[in-house]
C-alpha cells in the first residue's frame, strides 16, 4: 500500500497504474461475541505513530489490527524498518503492548516498497521455516501477504507461497492467511486471477482474498461505491475459480481520506461499505491505515500523507465508522484438494425473504439472501427495479446501489 515513511517510504505512483495501492466522544465499541478479526485496519509499524494505535485500542473498540510490513531480503526477513524478525526493539514492544491492551494481530508481509519471503527465496523450506519464525516468535495465527506491484504477476513466487501455507496450515492447526492484493472497481487483474489459480493449484484455499480499494486511477467518483463494485466483481471472479468461495472469504481495505490519486474516501463512504459488509458477512474489513486515522496540522487539504487522513474528521473516525462491523473474519476452508474447500465462516446480516411494497407489482419480492446478476428484475417498495451489477444483500433505492439497481418506477 502507499504512503509510509523511513525505508517504507513507497516510490511514485504512475497515472497509468491500475490499482497498485492503494471525536470526540463516546466511541462505538464491537458487540460481544464478534470474530475479532472482522475489523482489523492496516499499522505501519515503522513511522511512529503507534499512540494512535494505543487510542483505537483503548478508546475507540478496535480489537484486532494488521501491523505493516516484513519484507524479504533474501532467504531473510526483517520489518520495514530492517530490524530483524522476532528481534526488533522498537516494532516487538509496540505488538506486545496492543497485546496487553486486549488487541489481536494479523502479521502482514510485502508491501508497496518490499516483498514477502516467496518473492525474495527460492528455497522452498527457508520460505516455510520463514513463516513458521513469524507465526512462533509473534504467538500469531493470521498472516497477511500484501503482493502489489511487479510481484502480482510473479505466480512462481505465488505458487512457492502457497505450497508453504499449506504445508503451515497442516502444522498449525487454526491458522488462517489473506491475500492482500489490488483491485479495480471492475475486480481484479488478470495478474490477481492468476493469483487465485495458484492457490487452487496448489491445493490451499485462500482464507481471505483481501482487496486493495484505493487509487484508481480513474478521476474523482464515490469511492465507497467503487469499493462495492469491487468486492462484487472479485467475489464473481473468486468464484469462477472455486465456487466454494464466499462473502466470508472476502476483504475490504480501502485507503482512507486523500488517495494517492487524489481521489477521497470519507467516512460517509466508510459507513457504505460497513452497511455492505454487514449485508454480506464480509470476511474482513480493514483501512490503510490507522496512523492516517487522523486529521492533518492545520486541517484538511493537500496532498496524500503517511500520518494523517487529509480531511476534516476527529481522530479515529474511520476506526469509529469500521468498529460497528461484527461479520465473519473470514472463511475456515483450508486446503481443498484442488476443487473446493471446507465449510465457510460468516453470517449474513440484514434482512432475509425481502419487502414488496405494492399489490400491484409483479415482477418477483427482492431478498436479501438471494444473488442477482445484471438484467434481474425485483420489485421492492412499490417499484419495479433492475439489476445493473452483481449483488447480494443491496437494498434497492439504497444509498450504496445508485449504480447497482435501476428504478424502473412505480408498479
Amino acid at each position: 500500500m502507499a504512503i509510509r515513511t523511513g525505508a517504507l517510504l513507497a516510490a511514485a505512483i504512475a497515472a497509468t497504474a491500475t490499482a497498485l495501492v492503494h471525536s470526540a466522544s463516546a466511541a462505538p465499541k464491537a458487540a460481544s461475541g464478534a470474530n475479532v478479526y472482522s475489523v482489523a485496519p492496516y499499522v505501519d509499524m515503522s513511522n511512529g505513530q503507534e499512540p494512535v494505535l494505543d487510542t483505537a485500542i483503548t478508546g475507540h473498540g478496535v480489537k484486532a489490527y494488521t501491523a505493516a510490513f516484513i519484507i524479504g531480503v533474501g532467504c531473510n526477513q526483517e520489518w520495514g524498518d530492517t530490524l530483524p524478525v522476532g528481534n526488533d526493539s522498537y516494532t516487538d514492544p509496540e505488538i506486545a503492548r496492543a497485546k496487553s491492551e486486549g488487541a489481536s494481530v494479523i502479521i502482514s508481509s510485502g508491501g508497496a516498497a518490499g516483498e514477502a519471503l516467496a518473492w525474495t527465496c527460492s528455497d522452498q523450506s527457508a520460505i516455510q521455516a520463514g513463516y513458521q519464525a513469524i507465526i512462533s516468535d509473534y504467538g500469531v495465527n493470521h498472516l497477511d501477504f500484501d503482493v502489489e506491484g511487479a510481484a502480482v504477476a510473479d505466480q512462481a513466487a505465488a505458487t512457492r507461497n502457497f505450497t508453504a501455507m499449506a504445508a503451515l496450515k497442516a502444522a498449525n492447526p487454526g491458522l488462517q492467511f489473506s491475500m492482500t492484493i489490488p483491485a479495480l472497481p471492475s475486480g481484479l487483474t488478470q495478474d490477481g486471477v492468476n493469483i487465485l489459480q495458484s492457490a487452487k493449484n496448489v491445493g490451499v484455499k485462500i482464507d481471505v482474498v483481501n482487496i486493495m480499494a484505493m487509487d484508481y486511477y480513474q478521476g474523482q467518483q464515490d469511492m465507497g461505491a467503487a469499493a462495492i463494485r469491487g468486492a462484487q466483481a472479485t467475489l464473481a471472479q473468486m468464484q469462477s475459480v472455486d465456487p466454494s468461495y464466499t462473502y466470508a472469504n472476502l476483504g475490504i481495505t480501502p485507503m482512507i481520506g486523500v488517495n494517492d490519486d487524489g481521489s477521497v474516501f470519507t467516512t460517509g463512504n466508510a459507513a457504505s461499505v460497513e452497511q455492505f459488509a454487514a449485508s454480506n458477512g464480509v470476511g474482513r474489513l480493514a483501512y490503510w491505515s490507522i496512523d492516517r486515522d487522523q486529521p492533518c496540522p492545520g486541517g484538511a487539504g493537500g496532498g496524500a500523507s503517511s500520518t494523517c487522513s487529509g480531511v476534516g474528521d476527529a481522530k479515529l473516525a474511520f476506526a469509529d465508522a469500521f468498529v460497528p462491523y461484527t461479520g465473519s473474519g473470514g472463511g475456515t476452508g483450508g486446503t481443498t484438494g484442488g476443487t473446493t474447500g471446507g465449510t465457510t465462516g460468516g453470517t449474513t446480516g440484514g434482512t432475509t425473504g425481502g419487502t414488496t411494497g405494492g399489490g400491484g407489482c409483479t415482477a418477483a419480492a427482492w431478498s436479501a439472501s438471494t444473488s442477482y446478476v445484471p438484467n434481474d428484475v425485483v420489485s421492492y417498495n412499490g417499484h419495479k427495479w433492475t439489476s445493473l451489477y452483481w449483488s447480494t444483500g443491496v437494498t434497492p433505492g439504497s444509498a450504496i446501489a445508485w449504480n447497482i439497481w435501476k428504478d424502473d418506477g412505480a408498479c
